[in-house]
């Protein structure tokens, strides 16, 4: 099973964080969770405390087959799902038929997201540069870091090895092939230096109900950089998929 870390009660909330990252992405939110809501965050394979298999090739349906089956295992076929950034395109990957909604924040779009080939040995760099990811992970969360942020750094670089340039790779190599039919809100901060607006607005118009929510002053990391706002918007989205599910919607 993935490792993950779990807090509140109520509708479950599966929390999918994004490449260079880790559960602990969404500790302040798991601190403080959503009326309603309980918060799972996994590792994906590879991040964090899960190990993958020394031969692992990084790909968006590996993640989201672990995923499906870090959700059997929980018996939460049925969660709400949040990806951030490659997490989004797990997330998309990984819905079913029984997914209560998506949640994709600054999600990479699901025509996957295209790395210039000459950055490609930057990011192989960062494996025994711990100063230079440190800069790249802060451009990732321009407005706020929390205090533990260099323990993020440390995780960052004890990821798999093939997922300094895999990764990117990965989702270079990815197209979402079908639309959930589900409620779907795109979050997205404007701050954000890499993934564009018109990004995120062709996600929210790929899916029969998705719908774009902006907000103003966030970079790419809401759940670092406000994970209050990030709480409130959960609230609210939880809401209306309970509001639909007791309606028989």
């Amino acid at each position: 099973m993935l490792s993950h870390l779990e807090s509140g009660s109520g509708t479950p909330v599966v929390l999918v964080h994004g490449n260079f990252a880790c559960k602990e992405w969404w500790r302040e939110l798991l601190q403080d969770p959503p009326e309603g809501a309980r918060l799972l965050a996994p590792d994906l394979l590879g991040f964090g405390d899960s190990p993958a298999p020394e031969d692992f090739t990084p790909s968006i349906p590996a993640y989201a087959s672990a995923l499906r089956t870090f959700l059997q295992e929980k018996g939460l076929e049925n969660a709400i799902l949040v990806g951030h950034s490659l997490g989004g395109a797990v997330a998309m990957e990984a819905a079913g038929p029984t997914t209560l909604g998506l949640v994709l924040l600054n999600s990479a779009p699901p025509s996957g997201l295209q790395t210039p080939e000459a950055y490609y040995p930057i990011l192989e760099g960062y494996r025994h540069n711990p100063e230079a990811l440190a800069q790249a992970l802060a451009a990732m969360a321009p407005t706020r870091r929390p205090p533990w942020f260099p323990e993020l750094v440390e995780r960052a670089q004890r990821m798999h090895p093939a997922h300094f340039q895999g990764n990117a790779r990965a989702l270079a190599a990815w197209q979402l092939e079908r639309a959930y039919p589900g409620p779907v809100l795109v979050v997205y901060g404007t701050l954000d230096p890499l993934v564009t607006r018109a990004m995120a607005e062709a996600t929210a118009a790929f899916f029969p109900r998705g719908r774009l929510l902006v907000l103003e002053g966030v970079g790419h990391s809401a759940n670092l950089e406000n994970p209050g706002v990030l709480k409130d918007v959960l609230e609210t989205f939880l809401k209306e998929v309970q509001g639909e599910v007791q309606g028989g919607g």
